[in-house]
């Protein structure tokens, strides 16, 4: 059976190791979404995550909050929301998640990248309706020894409808933590 290509970011893998609120700087210009990986800019406010070698992320959105720290009734932030909005973020760089890869050009990751690196990519932001990210697993990004890469490759996420191939499913780890030195090799 084909898996669905059904993207949600980056998805906290049990247990959840640490998560802390961060403020979302006001008016933000853009929307953000669950799973969306985020980095720290040098006000210390939340960016959303910029693809690609080299690119530092904190860790990823798992609910917003208003200036009141109270629960925003959607389950995203649209962009350029006024006011201050806050997110909590999973930020452990041990934290393990689960990702779909994207699938373009015909590439997929297989069980031999398992312990390699890659990169993440953007998708096309988000759904309003489940507040889910569209951020996927770069699988054209050949899994490597590059320190700078993204995201480590574990494990095949363990699922029966989920196959290696198209649209797989991925439990990653980020490789290039921001406040941490990434990890050079090929290895687990």
């Amino acid at each position: 059976m084909a898996n669905t290509n059904a993207p949600s970011g980056l998805r906290v893998k049990s247990p959840l190791l640490s998560a802390k609120m961060y403020k979302i700087g006001a008016a933000y210009a853009t929307a953000l979404y669950l799973g969306d990986p985020v980095a720290l800019d040098s006000s210390g406010n939340i960016n959303i995550a910029t693809a690609g070698t080299g690119n530092r992320v904190l860790g990823a959105i798992l609910g917003f909050f208003d200036t009141d720290f109270c629960p925003l009734t959607t389950n995203y932030l649209p962009a350029a929301t006024a006011g201050v909005h806050y997110c909590l973020v999973s930020d452990d760089p041990r934290q393990l998640y689960v990702i779909q890869e994207d699938t373009v050009g015909g590439t997929n990751y297989a069980l031999v990248d398992l312990g390699g690196n890659s990169n993440l990519v953007a998708g096309s932001g988000g759904s309003t309706v489940s507040g889910r990210s569209s951020w996927m697993a770069d699988s054209s990004s050949t899994p490597g020894n590059t320190a700078g890469d993204q995201i480590r490759l574990i494990e095949q996420y363990r699922s029966p409808d989920n196959a290696i191939g198209d649209y797989a499913k991925w439990v990653i780890r980020i490789n290039n933590p921001q406040g941490a030195a990434g990890i050079v090799g090929v290895g687990i």
